[in-house]
């Protein structure tokens, strides 16, 4: 389980795989962001029904979602989204931090959570697309040796991640059952945070 304490701020965050029963999550995290971060995120403006579409099928077959954790709410998310069988040894990554939560080195630890499970796939091109103007997660692309084209007025960042080894495998095999206890515990906070009992 990666826990992070971030700058600056009280609360100490940590990152873990979200579960299918979790897809409320990602919906409430996405619903969360401003116009533009929604505009960054998604390449046009989304309404909060398309979200709660798109968030549904978050746990589809292949997919993988990770969720940057606060008192139980994501505030930041990363997902895997694995390519078409025409490139099965490929797949998609996109990113979304909330503003509050912006500038503190979350995205570019989503990142490296993401790379982990994408060389434990074997999956050997990881690709994120974002806007020109978007130097923030261009910077975190170059950070993990990303090369950097401009097609169709978007950026696409072809990562390439090492392949898995001892330490990458017992990472996850040490955090797969820990997800399963800090999302008990997570819902816990948000039950009583809503004052059920």
């Amino acid at each position: 389980m990666d826990e992070t304490h971030v700058a600056g701020d009280a609360h100490f965050g940590f990152i873990r795989r979200l579960l299918a029963s979790e897809s409320y999550l990602l919906r409430d995290h996405l619903q969360r962001l401003d116009s533009d971060a929604r505009h960054r995120r998604f390449g046009h403006d989304v309404s909060n029904a398309f979200i709660a579409s798109y968030a549904a099928h978050a746990s589809d077959f292949g997919n993988v979602t990770f969720g940057y954790f606060v008192d139980g709410d994501v505030r930041g998310v990363a997902e895997l989204r694995p390519g078409t069988l025409m490139r099965p040894e490929s797949a998609e990554v996109a990113f979304s931090v909330e503003r509050p939560f912006a500038n503190r080195g979350i995205a570019t630890q989503l990142m490296g959570r993401i790379i982990r499970t994408a060389r434990n796939r074997g999956l050997s091109h990881l690709t994120l697309v974002c806007m020109t103007d978007n130097a923030k997660m261009q910077a975190i692309a170059r950070h993990y040796g990303a090369d950097l084209k401009i097609e169709d007025g978007s950026i696409f960042a072809d990562i390439v991640p090492n392949r898995a080894d001892y330490r990458s495998l017992v990472a996850d095999m040490i955090d797969e059952p820990m997800t399963y206890l800090y999302a008990a515990l997570d819902m816990q906070t948000r039950i009583s945070g809503s004052g059920e009992i």
